[in-house]
């Protein structure tokens, strides 16, 4: 596929898009594209692209002109069997020179009743995934300024495994530490200015659930992240009580 330049491209703003599932999330998807562009300018020629993704799975679809308002119903994601952890970008670009002249990233499908996939809202998106080859039981998969929480798929499906003491008392503890523990190892911004980085949207959501923020100075932010997993913990009211219960009864059998 053709790649542009990005140098001087615009933001499009996410409500400025609506991107609606005919059917469901476990459906195989079809979508009705609508995108207004009237407050940015573009020029008549330019060409507008929907690029739906889901880890390596990629699709670039052409939607036309950048008129003022572009729509397309009963677009078919061929690539994708379902809806589930799906999201989208759209691109406006000047063809002839190369040019990428405005982006939208990160946008989120809906449903036929205007409601977002509840896996979709978590900042830890997770899926039932093959994981045999990694054997493990669980891993974190970083892309795209996304970390997705993969679970066994023999473990039972995503709701099931989500809904379970294991899960919330061991794995969502575990793979929170780990996400923390590389966002703080890497270079991140203290002002938390970029919504759409990993670091950001994980270090408002320490902060949201009583963590504050770590010291950007220092060098050992291990203290830190045990006191922000240790919040999460006890935020998740009676599964460590229910973990000890349930040992003292069957575990040890």
């Amino acid at each position: 596929m053709k790649r542009f330049n990005y140098t001087g491209r615009k933001k499009i703003l996410r409500e400025d898009i609506k991107i609606r599932l005919q059917g469901g999330f476990c459906d195989k998807p079809v979508v009705d594209v609508a995108i207004s562009f009237a407050d940015y300018d573009f020029p008549s020629e330019s060409s507008v692209f929907l690029e739906p993704q889901r880890k390596t799975r990629f699709m670039r679809i052409a939607l036309g002109a950048a008129a003022v308002s572009v729509r397309r119903n009963g677009v078919q994601l061929s690539e994708f069997d379902d809806a589930e952890g799906l999201d989208f970008r759209v691109k406006v670009v000047d063809e002839a020179q190369g040019l990428l002249l405005g982006v939208a990233e990160n946008i989120k499908p809906y449903n036929k009743d205007d409601q977002l996939d509840d896996n979709q809202l978590s900042i830890l998106p997770v899926s039932s995934s093959d994981l045999s080859s990694y054997g493990v039981l669980w891993r974190v998969e970083y892309s795209d300024q996304k970390a997705v929480l993969q679970v066994e798929r023999e473990l039972g499906s995503r709701d099931q495994v989500v809904r379970s003491l294991m899960f919330r008392g061991f794995i969502l503890p575990a793979a929170m530490h780990q996400i923390l523990a590389k966002i703080l190892s890497e270079d991140w911004d203290e002002d938390l200015s970029e919504p759409e980085e990993l670091s950001t949207r994980w270090l408002l959501f320490a902060r949201q659930i009583g963590a504050g923020l770590p010291d950007k100075g220092s060098e050992d932010h291990e203290e830190w992240i045990d006191s922000a997993v240790r919040i999460l913990g006890n935020s998740i009211i009676g599964v460590r009580q229910q973990v000890i219960d349930d040992f003292a009864v069957e575990a040890w059998k």
